[in-house]
């Protein structure tokens, strides 16, 4: 099994040896160049993606076409829009590469498969569902509610703080719901 897909696996929650091997045939190694989309807006989900190396936005686009960041994700992360994997209905946001990126995939039918067969990677499943989309989702919701542009931004730096190198300012300023003026004035301290 490859190395990183083994720790990403194993740090959602602990998996028998024999279990791992199994999973294993199931996933693809992918690399995709920078800007590659990797879900488009109105395609059902059909992958879980785990990145081995690489960084991506989650985006929706308005009516009036623009595009409004939701999340990144960076190296050893999970990937994927989670209702529409779930329900393999037609996703309302996007899934964008920022940079060369590594990936491993697992298809909606084997990773139902999986779950079917093995009672320890339904337990699995269960902790990466508590770890990466509730937990995350709660957090996101507070941080719009009751943070201030200058709190969100500084919480975005404590999650990822080489973000400012890996994604775009004007990405920055959108998932953190505020102008890039805004955001300029806030990493020059004028907020």
């Amino acid at each position: 099994m490859n190395p990183a897909l083994k720790s990403i696996l194993l740090y959602i929650h602990p998996l028998p040896e024999s279990i791992l091997e199994e999973i294993d045939l199931y996933f693809q190694e992918q690399t995709f160049p920078k800007n590659h989309l990797l879900l488009k807006e109105g395609r059902p989900c059909q992958y879980l993606w785990f990145m081995e190396k690489g960084a991506a936005r989650y985006f929706h686009t308005t009516e009036e076409g623009k595009e409004a960041n939701v999340w990144f994700s960076f190296d050893q992360d999970i990937l994927a829009s989670a209702p529409s994997f779930v329900n393999q209905s037609p996703t309302q946001e996007g899934i964008q590469l920022l940079e060369d990126s590594t990936l491993f995939a697992i298809g909606f039918h084997d990773f139902h498969r999986l779950l079917q067969k093995h009672h320890a990677f339904a337990l699995w499943y269960i902790k990466l569902i508590e770890k990466f989309y509730i937990t995350q989702i709660e957090d996101r919701i507070g941080d719009l509610q009751f943070l201030s542009a200058k709190q969100r931004y500084e919480k975005l730096l404590l999650l990822f703080p080489d973000i400012s190198n890996r994604v775009s300012l004007g990405h920055i300023a959108s998932y953190l719901n505020i102008t890039q003026e805004t955001l300029s004035r806030i990493r020059a301290g004028k907020m």
